[in-house]
């Protein structure tokens, strides 16, 4: 079975969100000033020049797509969702992923099937929200992979027309950005392979991709392991942007000041040391999304 929630991210109303943190509170700790902090940042101001862009039914709450923001809320919408198919629907298997869902009948005749897909729609449309279902499917596309029921196979999935691009290798961006891009592609489709011969298939478009790019690599079919469970250390993150021209070595500076100014009998060592603070650069705009600022603004008078 496989579902799609139609305008999910507009579609959340307050009520809805607070069921949605009523339901997580049960679970985990959420103070008050935290839900207040969640349900303020749910007013959001669009400017077009001198006009004010509001929504219609409730101009104080929306939750906007593009951001962590309203990904996270949407994740905790979900989750209540997904509490609500469980108590609700005990023969369904289900997951969400944003507004695309998928699910698992067993057993079930052709009357059992449409009952539960009509208890599933309702359930969404007390929340006010649209789905689309579909069920007894032998093979679905969910997000970037294929699965299979019949085989029990799996293997990547990219809508039509969707062309794998790459930033270039001689681009400008962090060293180590550019260095690791071919592994990562690799590893990414491997995991989205249940074997090598899938693999096989499907690692054409993207080694083209990579050598439209610039880089020259093979990619090669690697079996991968379940990621172990290993102590999460706080962190806190530096992270300039970073630029080729620039000669300074800003990373090697910055971490020599933290050695300077903490070091290992300064009473905040703890807080402050090569295993607490780290680098990561951050991409610069490229010069063609600079210039096509520079232009709108110029234009726009």
């Amino acid at each position: 079975m496989q579902l799609d929630i139609v305008d999910f991210y507009p579609s959340i109303t307050s009520d809805l969100l607070t069921k949605a943190l009523d339901f997580a509170k049960s679970i985990t700790a959420i103070d008050n000033d935290t839900h207040t902090i969640i349900m303020h940042a749910r007013k959001s101001l669009l400017f077009d020049k001198d006009n004010i862009w509001t929504k219609k039914s409730n101009p104080s709450f929306d939750v906007t797509m593009g951001s962590y923001d309203g990904a996270e809320i949407c994740e905790i919408v979900g989750l209540y969702l997904l509490n609500e198919l469980r108590t609700k629907c005990n023969d369904l298997e289900i997951g969400l992923y944003r507004d695309d869902g998928l699910g698992i009948m067993r057993n079930q005749s052709g009357p059992q099937t449409k009952r539960t897909k009509k208890k599933i729609t309702e359930i969404f449309k007390s929340h006010g929200l649209k789905i689309t279902i579909e069920c007894n499917l032998q093979q679905v596309d969910f997000i970037d992979v294929t699965f299979n029921l019949q085989s029990g196979k799996f293997w990547p999935y990219r809508k039509p027309n969707n062309t794998p691009l790459y930033i270039h290798r001689e681009s400008n961006h962090p060293p180590n950005i550019i260095k690791q891009l071919p592994i990562m592609i690799e590893n990414r489709v491997s995991s989205i392979s249940c074997d090598e011969n899938e693999f096989e298939k499907a690692k054409g478009d993207y080694s083209n991709a990579l050598k439209n790019s610039g880089f020259n690599h093979n990619l090669k079919y690697s079996k991968q392991n379940k990621a172990t469970e290993t102590r999460k250390r706080s962190i806190i993150w530096f992270n300039p942007p970073y630029n080729a021209k620039v000669e300074t070595h800003i990373g090697n500076r910055f971490l020599a000041l933290v050695d300077s100014h903490f070091p290992r009998h300064h009473r905040y060592h703890k807080i402050f040391n090569r295993n607490t603070i780290k680098l990561s650069y951050s991409c610069s705009p490229s010069m063609s999304s600079i210039i096509s600022k520079h232009n709108r603004k110029l234009l726009s008078n």
